[in-house]
């Protein structure tokens, strides 16, 4: 009609951006204390069973993606190793269903999706369907250099519903040294390889040529990366599938409301977690760990220091079930590849978690927003020099870990669940190899078979021995003849260390060693990661023993070509330390006891070079309090030796008519007596003891690397430094004299 409006078109709802929906979910969290702002767990209080349904579709989905992308890298470290996960994360990032395996990764995979809704990624460069995200970057949010994340958007009627996401640990990233990216000798960013900074590395599905191309020419087993990149994308894609499938089967606003209610469960069921089974209060366990690059074979200048670094953790617990991590009192960053930014402390804090608590299915974003951490700015968790290298981050985030284990082991105890307490693990020390192949090619990359290296001892049993690790909890040691086919060497021997896991009334599992021998190539460079050296970060609880450091044994030039050619025998293990079997056997140049930041020359066919994966778990109790019985097995299993059974145990008995040795119950006694009598008479009251250590801290006894480090962390610290000088009676000024200043 004349005059009146024309009818309009129905308008597309606005479509809010993913920061605006990341806000938007941060406010409510902020506002009501619960995720998204959810009260209630409707789905889960209306139809309990299809709501368990609905999350085991999802935890199958992950974990089924997991397998998928094993098959598909054939990379000896995924494959073998089973260093990978999968998860499933909220438009925003938050994870909800998250697949066995490296589990540090919970957390830390869906902070690089939020660091890129929070860059405006959604505008520039643009996310479409098929794209894939990588990022190793630890200052956007990684473990470390070598862990490789693909992030691949899952779109619903042409809006982002979620995102899947996986993990692999690649072989080899192009760094100053050849091997995983972990050599002590990359001390800056640029000396560690490629870094992807969320970069989209494919479209439709497809790896990025010129992304092909850089990886190629920038890496020395380039084939592998490629490997892991293809079963990435395999599994992510699986992943969004199924998550199409789960709709349609549940609908779309079940999957939106109800991948956000497991959350908040997770959420409820950590906080319930914590007030079960931890007293409110605080609790505290110094952590320390070493960088030794003082004259090392090729260090920058920069890097030419021995630093003791400090991790002084405090672990609060209040009534609700809330924690708070403090690290104040940390060492500052340094030129080492020990440096954990938040991303690292985000792993630690994920996989001591999903194991210690959060351990039935739910292991989610949930299970961290109650819980605080406080890393100071510009110390070793959280850097302000944006070139510090990360390579070997876990070496920190083990000990800063292991620590907090501790701590809930100590409520876990105090509550009544023995059976939950649970000593420290392995720090994890493999090893990198570059150089020539037994193909005569360019070579580089990491042996991670420590991965399955000794747990620590719980309150009811020993310590798994040379089979699980706390941070890589199906993890393996990998087929010997797949690590054959990789590098130039061939094992020629595999066995348990005796005596490696840490004495107690429960034991700590015991490590194994490998023996390696060059094999087809005469320039062969091994790497030691850096882990235990010169002290112990495995740590016991309630008088049992931690284990002691890590170290090498190598043989150069030698006669074991000759003694193989006439059939003699050869070494294929460490067998007595006090003289090693390379050294007893074999003629030439002779290395013992070499420490776990060994860097070699070049080795050539033949050289043996003999790793010890020590220490394994730590123990629990008194090893006086252990069974003579439990004893007698250990030594017939080799897990301990005659003289420690002695020493350390104080089980007394001799070998059999069969060579066996049998414990004596009577003679045990009487030597367990006189070692509690000769502890007594080495005590000394608290106060003498205080008395003492005052005096040398103040009058300038501590010197070298320990006065360093207390030094730059008085400078640093708040409360820390304040108890600190409360409790030695030192004045609100004192400091200690280092070096330099000497």
């Amino acid at each position: 009609m004349q005059g009146q409006a024309a009818p309009q078109e129905p308008k597309e709802p606005v479509r809010k951006s993913l920061k605006q929906r990341m806000a938007e979910s941060e406010a409510l969290w902020k506002e009501t204390g619960h995720y998204h702002g959810i009260r209630e767990l409707t789905l889960k209080e209306k139809d309990p069973l299809r709501y368990e349904l609905f999350h085991s579709r999802l935890l199958s989905t992950v974990i089924a993606s997991r397998e998928v992308a094993k098959q598909i890298s054939s990379s000896v470290m995924t494959r073998e190793e089973g260093e990978l996960s999968f998860a499933l994360y909220t438009p925003e990032g938050d994870s909800v269903a998250f697949s066995t395996g490296i589990m540090a990764h919970i957390g830390v995979m869906g902070n690089f999706i939020k660091w890129m809704i929070g860059n405006d990624w959604e505008d520039d460069p643009g996310i479409a369907e098929g794209d894939h995200f990588a990022n190793n970057d630890v200052l956007i949010s990684a473990v470390h250099v070598p862990d490789v994340y693909f992030a691949t958007p899952i779109f619903h009627q042409g809006s982002i519903i979620g995102w899947s996401c996986g993990v692999t640990h690649v072989l080899e990233t192009g760094g100053i040294t050849p091997g995983g990216g972990m050599s002590p000798l990359a001390v800056e960013r640029q000396l560690e390889g490629i870094h992807l900074c969320a970069e989209r590395v494919a479209r439709k599905d497809r790896l990025r040529r010129d992304y092909e191309l850089k990886i190629r020419r920038n890496t020395r087993l380039a084939s592998f990366w490629l490997l892991d990149d293809r079963g990435r994308i395999a599994g992510n894609v699986l992943i969004r599938e199924e998550v199409r499938k789960i709709i349609a089967e549940f609908g779309f606003d079940y999957y939106s409301a109800a991948i956000r209610e497991l959350i908040e469960e997770g959420r409820r069921h950590h906080l319930a977690r914590v007030r079960e089974r931890m007293i409110p209060g605080r609790y505290r366990c110094p952590c320390f760990h070493t960088s030794l690059l003082k004259g090392r074979p090729g260090v920058l200048p920069q890097a030419n220091a021995d630093k003791l670094l400090h991790f002084p953790l405090q672990v609060s617990v209040d009534p609700s079930g809330g924690m708070r991590i403090d690290l104040d009192g940390v060492s500052r960053w340094g030129f080492h590849n020990f440096n954990a930014p938040r991303g690292s402390i985000y792993g630690g804090l994920s996989i001591t978690l999903a194991q210690a608590l959060d351990y039935d299915g739910r292991a989610n974003s949930g299970c961290m927003l109650n819980i605080e951490l406080n890393l100071p700015h510009g110390s070793i968790v959280n850097p302000d020099y944006e070139f510090v290298a990360t390579g070997w981050s876990w070496g920190s985030v083990i000990a800063i870990f292991n620590g907090f284990l501790k701590c809930l082991s100590h409520g876990f105890f105090s509550r009544g669940y023995l059976e939950e307490v649970l000593t420290g693990g392995n720090v994890t020390t493999g090893v990198e190899f570059g150089g020539r192949d037994q193909y005569g090619r360019q070579t580089g990359g990491a042996n991670a078979e420590p991965a399955a290296s000794a747990g620590g001892a719980r309150g009811v049993m020993d310590g798994i021995d040379a089979a699980w690790s706390l941070w890589n909890p199906e993890g393996d040691q990998g087929n010997a003849e797949m690590w054959e086919l990789m590098y130039p060497y061939l094992y020629i021997g595999r066995r348990v260390v005796a005596d490696s896991g840490g004495a107690g009334k429960r034991r700590g599992g015991a490590c194994f060693e490998s023996l390696w021998m060059i094999h087809n190539s005469n320039f062969v460079y091994i790497y030691q990661l850096p882990g235990i050296v010169r002290i112990a970060t495995n740590y016991g609880i309630f008088g049992g023993y931690g284990g002691g450091p890590a170290y090498v044994n190598i043989a150069k030039h030698t006669d074991v070509a000759e003694r193989i050619a006439a059939r003699q025998e050869i070494p294929h293990g460490e067998g007595n330390p006090d003289r090693p079997d390379i050294k007893r056997l074999l003629k030439g140049e002779i290395l013992i006891g070499e420490d776990a930041q060994y860097i070699s020359e070049p080795l050539k066919e033949g050289a043996l070079y003999e790793k010890l994966y020590l220490p394994g778990g730590g123990g629990y109790g008194d090893p006086l309090d252990r069974d003579i019985r439990q004893v007698e097995r250990d030594i017939s299993l080799h897990f301990v030796s005659e003289e420690a059974a002695r020493k350390l145990y104080g089980a007394g008995g001799k070998a059999n008519g069969d060579g066996e040795w049998k414990a004596d119950a009577a003679r045990s006694e009487k030597l367990r007596a006189r070692m509690r009598k000769a502890r007594l008479a080495r005590a000394v009251p608290v106060k003498d003891w205080w008395q003492k250590e005052r005096k040398r801290i103040a009058s300038g006894g501590i010197k070298g690397e320990t006065a360093e480090m207390y030094a730059e962390c008085l400078t640093g610290a708040h409360d820390w430094a304040s108890e600190y000088r409360a409790f030695w009676g030192l004045s609100d000024d004192f400091t200690f004299v280092t070096a330099t200043e000497a």
